[in-house]
Parts: structure tokens; sequence; C-alpha cells
């Protein structure tokens, strides 16, 4: 009964192994591809990658249409911007340049490696569902293929969105993470691909350095309990605390950080408030500045550059102040929250297009409904999208740490990890909604959906596991 319990597990692993590298494959790699149109991040990554577009027209470039051809070139640009999508970019350059037939680089080369790391993230996931029942492994399965193979994941793929490398190192992450759960501990070669995977998603985007600790805690809970299986973990989280330093210590403050803070104070708390000036003064800044309130930061008139502005603003206000004003008040934090509830659940952006122009019938920022189904559910939770995520993120935590104290170790492991990402999917929704106005939110919370995602899948395992394991004889054997 359990060599053909480990079968059925092998054949599953492979199962989702192959159909979602062959979903991914018919969306990233056969023409007419699918991708995501460069909103203007792109040159962020391409600078330091050795790519260039091959025209200067902006319409050539930007938002309408996908461009699958750029030219090699030297680092041409240094903006700051530090991201590992970076790393992934320059790995596909150089893997193409000696199949290059047209010197040109195919942005299909950085889809498949996108591609490759999520799968490789799913075959990981369902192996360490090896220890549930059969039906419970095969839910968590097809979940995951469902999920991550949707347009709303693979689009980005096909991109140079450093988004993609949160995704594309997320689910490896996760997925050795919940080996280790299944071992009882990350030793060897496991916690050194687990820091590797970690450290590319801290790295992958500002706002994701903030799970460098949770993640560095992981990392010190599955580290063997022995003296150096001890010493090995402390190394990992200290690694990983480091990488998460570095990386948001490298954010450029006027061109990212500042930007920020000036859209999510002046664009969204004053555009509202019943008393902007006082709403300022609470946060130590010159009350006058209210007559700036709901004015956009990409506006001609906008004052950012404004040294009088500047002393009266960006020199009195950071993210600390801004989060003490919201923990005085819970009131006006919940409506933000709830004000960006809706865009919490829609996982695809909104008018950037998905496909080349060469492509049979293309229209200017047109997009897919292929392979779209789990994007329009997400979509369809929108009305009900606060008490949805209260549940979700809410159940989970009451969940895993009601069952905490009479858990075995391992148990007590599990409950643990579903707790940290519980943490980080909170972390990443009030990061984005203090950190932007919510006319844009959404495009920043990428992560928290497949972190959501992830949890979905858990719990709808959990649950067949609880239904099948007290009829399964290889269920009660495990």
């Amino acid at each position: 009964m359990i060599s053909g319990r480990v079968r059925a597990s092998r054949a599953l692993v492979v199962c989702a192994a192959a159909a979602s590298a062959a979903i991914l494959a018919a969306q990233l790699l056969v023409k007419p591809i699918v991708g995501l149109a460069n909103n203007g991040d792109f040159e962020r990554v391409m600078s330091y990658a050795g790519l260039r577009y091959t025209s200067d027209r902006y319409e050539d470039k930007y938002f309408t249409h996908v461009v699958s051809k750029f030219a090699y070139a030297p680092v041409w640009d240094r903006s700051g911007y530090l991201t590992s999508e970076t790393l992934l970019a320059r790995c596909a350059r150089e893997a193409s340049r000696p199949f290059s037939k047209d010197g040109l680089f195919d942005l299909r080369w950085l889809g498949a490696l996108h591609a490759a790391l999520v799968v490789a993230g799913i075959a990981l996931l369902v192996a360490a569902a090896g220890a549930l029942t059969v039906p419970a492994q095969a839910t968590a399965a097809a979940l995951l293929v469902f999920f991550f193979t949707d347009v709303g994941y693979a689009a980005p793929l096909n991109s140079f969105y450093s988004q993609a490398a949160s995704v594309a190192f997320l689910l490896p992450a996760a997925g050795l993470a919940a080996l280790g759960l299944r071992r009882g501990r990350l030793d060897g070669g496991l916690l050194a691909a687990f820091v590797a995977a970690a450290a590319g998603l801290v790295a992958s985007k500002p706002q994701e350095s903030l799970h460098g600790p949770l993640l560095a805690l992981l990392a010190l809970r599955l580290a063997p309990p022995d003296r150096a299986g001890r010493l090995r973990g402390a190394l990992a989280a200290a690694a990983l605390c480091a990488v998460a330093v570095l990386v948001y210590r490298a954010i450029p403050a006027r061109s990212f950080r500042e930007v920020a803070l000036y859209r999510s104070v002046f664009e969204e708390m004053l555009r509202d408030s019943p008393d902007p000036a006082g709403d300022l003064a609470a946060l130590g800044a010159d009350p006058s500045l209210a007559v700036y309130a709901g004015r956009s930061a990409y506006a001609p008139d906008a004052p950012l550059s404004d040294p009088a502005f500047r002393g009266a603003f960006f020199d009195r206000v950071g993210y600390r102040g801004l989060l003490r004003f919201y923990l005085a008040r819970p009131g006006r934090f919940a409506a933000r929250l709830a004000r960006a509830a809706p865009g919490a659940v829609r996982l695809r952006p909104g008018a950037l297009g998905n496909f080349e122009r060469d492509a049979p019938g293309y229209a200017p920022n047109r997009t897919t409904n292929r392979f779209g189904l789990w994007s329009r559910i997400r979509r369809g939770l929108a009305p009900v999208a606060a008490p949805w995520l209260v549940l979700l993120l809410g159940g989970n935590a009451i969940a895993a740490a009601a069952g905490w104290a009479r858990a075995s170790a391992r148990g007590r492991q599990v409950r643990e990890a579903m707790l940290v990402l519980v943490a980080m999917a909170a972390v990443e929704l009030a990061v984005c909604v203090l950190a932007d106005s919510l006319e844009s939110v959404h495009r920043h919370l990428f992560t928290f959906h497949a972190l959501c995602d992830l949890l979905l899948a858990a719990d709808a395992a959990w649950l067949v596991q609880l239904a099948t394991r007290s009829r399964s004889p290889a269920g009660a054997a495990a």
C-alpha cells in the first residue's frame, strides 16, 4: 500500500510539472506569444542587463503591445535600482546570444527562465505534499497548476518587470521550505537552495526586502537541532537579513521612496480628508502644503523638486511617521484597507497589452482571456473582497495559532510556517496600501496574490486530508 502511494506521489509530481510546463510554454513560447507591455519600468532592468530597444520612438515601446526583440548592448545606465530580475535577465541574455540568428535578444529566453523556476516551485510543493493522502496531494497539485499557470501570472513572465522575479523565486523558496517541513529540517543543499531562492525573492523588489527577517526566522526554525545545524541556520538567517538591508538601503530615495510617499499622503490620505491641514500637522509637516492635496506626483506643476516643498515635507515626514499616524487612527487605516480591498483581489493589471503588433487580430492594449479563468474568478470577488481577505488571512492565522500548543514538534513547524506565510501576506498588503495611491496599488500586489493562492492551495489540501485520512489505510499509516 505504501509503495503504491509512493508511486502515485511521484506520478503527481511529474504530471504537475509537465502540465504547468506545457501550459506556460503554450502562452509564453508559442506564437502568438503572451506577455505584458512596458509601462516605463523595463529600462531599470534592461540598462543593467545590457539590452536596449531597437527603436527610440515612444509608440514602439510602451503600453499598447509586447516587444519581443531587443538589441544587445553594454550597460548603458545606472539608475541605482537593484533587483534580482536583473540577474535573471542577464542570465537569459548570455544564454541566448550564441543562438541568436538575427543578432537580437528574444524575450522568450527570459520567459522560459521565469517559467522554469515557476515549474520547479510547483514540482517542489507537490513533492512536499507527498506525506498527505493521495487525494489531498492531488488537490494541491491541481490547484497549484490551475493558479500559477493562469495568464495573470504567466503574462508578466514574458517581461522585464521585477515582479516576475518575485514569483519565480517565491515558489521555489516555498517548495524548499515545504520539503524541509516534510523532512523535519532543512539541511545541506536544501538549506543552501532555500537561502538562494529566498534571497532572490527578498532582492526582487524594494517592498520584498521586508520579508527578509520573516524568511530568516523560517530558516532558523527549520535548521537541524544539532550544534552544527543551528550554526548553519544562524548563518542562513544572517545572510537573508543582510540581503534585505542591502536591498532596502540601495533604493534610490528621490526616484522611488519620495514619489511613493508623496502619492501616499497627497494623492490618497489628503484627497478625501476632512482636515488636510490638520493631518499634515499631525505628520509633522507644514499645514500650508494642504494646497497640494489630490495633485498627482506626475502633474506638470507637481512640487516634488521644489526646494521649499522638500524642506517642508520630505525633511520632516517619513514612512515611520506615516505608520504612527495610522496606528493612532486605526479607523482611518481600516477604511483605507477597505478601499484597497477590491484591487487586492485583482490579479491582472489594467490596460497593458498582451500581444505583439504582428499577432493575428492585434489591437492596441488588447488583452487575452485564454487561460484566464482564475483571474476572472478573482475579479468576481471584488464586491466581497474585504471579508474574503479577512477570512483567508485571519482564519489561517487563528487556525495555525489555535492548534500550536497541542501539535507535535513537526506539526508546530507546519503551523509556524503557515503563520510566516500569513505574516508575509499581511506585510505585503499593508506596505502596498500605505506606500502608494490606491489607484495603482493593484500593480504592486503580485507577490501578495501569490501568497494568498499558496494559502488557498494549502487550505484545500488540508481539508481534503481531514476528509480522507481516517478512511485511508495509507493515510493512517502515515
